[in-house]
């Protein structure tokens, strides 16, 4: 069985390709895609009728045999044979207490069969959780000095393909499949001798694991990992909780279900299905009666004892089994997000006192987060609007899209030129004269025309306006030009705004 698939990849950005093929669309998941899917509908009769994943042929083989026997023995008792064949009263109690006891057993095994396949979800649900939280933590705790640069990415590109090693090799020891391979990342650089030891050891999750271990000793060691030992050790309690948890899983594969249940079961249920035929058969007045009694009771009795069979062993390749080779990929694809460098490092967060302050709660959907409308009423520009109307310097009617257009603009343009020209704050006026905006953005702007002005930036200084715009000018709509302004104003003030002096800037613009 071979344990070492491998995949070939593109080294830089790390495994691009296998990225495209394992990333589940937004909000969807491998595993869940791999499970089998169905909806109750409004009357719940419309999944009834699938046999993907379904116990029912199995079940059809030995009731409809049952019935077409019990509606002979009742055609060829009642019209062709003289015997006068009869079960008394006394001879069906036994029966319903055969029958009582054979049920109590079928339904204690199903419910444990369900027990050992849900334990064997959470458990290998719980695993990559573990491993890929303590990938997390070594990412989060890698050096940030530039002259570590280097060794600090080779190490999180050598760190990724082992996690991912680690969680295909747990998952390929308790896999029952036939095919028992799993995708990784390329392993082409790894040399060859480790990789042959691994492939003909017969512990390859603990060798994984010590490699792991190794590796991020052998980082701390180097200053790779700049973070306290005690604060370190959080890494090696979650490696070592999903060593215990695979144990766990493992204990399903070694541990069936006893083997005298099983087989009286077994055996209480052949007996069952002869008797259902004949008892049936001398009691029925009708045939089709016969036929029809025979067939549902033995149709539930196998139908229930199949669907313990289905769940008891949930590491295999059937419909109901545990999808983990989607698992795996699902794994990978979760590698690959936290190798961007959009993952690794926080966002960047242009604080607003103004604004932040009042915490304003907005509803969106994280599906279209980034896809953020430039006509958005922010909190700090229906507060300056407010102002003004309230001091007689706008109309109430004054549109807030604009004006959060407008100061929108204004803090990534008072932005941008701190950052060319390192200097004092720009005058808001003077920024507006240089963005070309309407004249509606001295509206949205405080009077402060003293700021100095750097040494070989040009300054388009505009006449002196009244404090008081004009309500058509503060009424009009914004036009398909100021939107692209302000919305790439919006992206380089994201982009530049990083220190508290530019925040201050921002500050002093709106």
């Amino acid at each position: 069985q071979a344990v070492l698939a491998r995949v070939p990849v593109a080294r830089d950005p790390l495994c691009r390709s296998v990225c495209r093929s394992t990333h589940p669309p937004a909000g969807k998941r491998h595993p869940s895609r791999a499970m089998i899917q169905y909806r109750h509908g409004t009357w719940g009769f419309t999944f009834a009728w699938s046999l993907k994943g379904s116990v029912f042929p199995q079940a059809l083989a030995l009731s409809l045999p049952c019935a077409v026997i019990a509606a002979a023995l009742n055609y060829a008792l009642n019209n062709i044979s003289d015997l006068d064949v009869s079960i008394s009263s006394a001879g069906l109690n036994v029966l319903g207490g055969f029958s009582f006891i054979l049920g109590f057993l079928i339904v204690f095994r199903s419910q444990t069969a369900y027990a050992r396949w849900w334990e064997g979800c959470t458990l290998l649900q719980k695993l990559p959780g573990e491993w890929f939280n303590a990938f997390s933590c070594c990412v989060a705790f890698c050096n940030t000095s530039p002259d570590k640069l280097e060794e600090v990415e080779a190490f999180q590109h050598r760190l990724v393909r082992l996690v991912s090693l680690l969680y295909g090799a747990a998952l390929s020891e308790v896999s029952e499949m036939q095919s028992n391979s799993f995708e990784f990342f390329d392993l082409d650089d790894f040399e060859p001798e480790s990789c042959a030891f691994l492939e003909q050891s017969s512990h390859k999750c603990e060798v994984v694991l010590q490699w792991t271990q190794q590796l991020i000793v052998e980082a701390q060691r180097a200053k790779l990992l700049d973070v306290p030992p005690p604060i370190m050790s959080r890494v090696f309690n979650q490696l070592g909780n999903g060593m215990v948890i695979f144990n766990n899983a493992e204990k399903l594969n070694d541990f069936p279900m006893p083997f005298p249940l099983a087989q009286i079961i077994q055996f209480l249920l052949m007996i069952h299905w002869v008797l259902t035929a004949v008892v049936v058969a001398a009691s029925a007045d009708d045939t089709m009666w016969a036929a029809s009694i025979a067939f549902v009771v033995v149709f539930g009795f196998w139908g229930v004892h199949y669907i313990g069979l289905e769940l008891e062993r949930p590491f295999g390749e059937d419909p109901n089994d545990i999808p983990m080779r989607a698992m795996q990929k699902d794994m990978n694809a979760s590698l690959c997000e936290l190798m961007h460098d959009r993952a690794r490092m926080p966002p960047r967060f242009a604080y607003n006192a103004e604004k932040h302050r009042l915490l304003n709660m907005n509803k969106v959907s994280l599906g279209g987060f980034t896809k953020r409308s430039c006509s958005n009423v922010s909190v700090c520009a229906e507060a300056t609007q407010r102002r003004r109307v309230n001091s007689g310097t706008a109309e109430p009617d004054a549109s807030p899209e604009t004006c959060s257009l407008v100061v929108a603009a204004l803090e990534a343009q008072v932005s941008a030129d701190f950052q060319s020209a390192s200097s004092t704050p720009l005058s808001p006026k003077r920024v507006a004269a240089e963005a070309q905006l309407p004249p509606m953005a001295e509206a949205a702007s405080e009077q402060r025309d003293d700021a100095a002005v750097p040494d070989g930036v040009q300054v388009v200084v505009s006449e002196p306006e009244p404090q008081s715009p004009t309500p058509a000018l503060m009424r009009q709509s914004p036009t398909p030009e100021l939107m692209r302004r302000a919305a790439t104003a919006l992206e380089r003030n994201e982009a530049l705004r990083t220190g508290a002096a530019s925040a201050e800037l921002g500050k002093a613009a709106v």
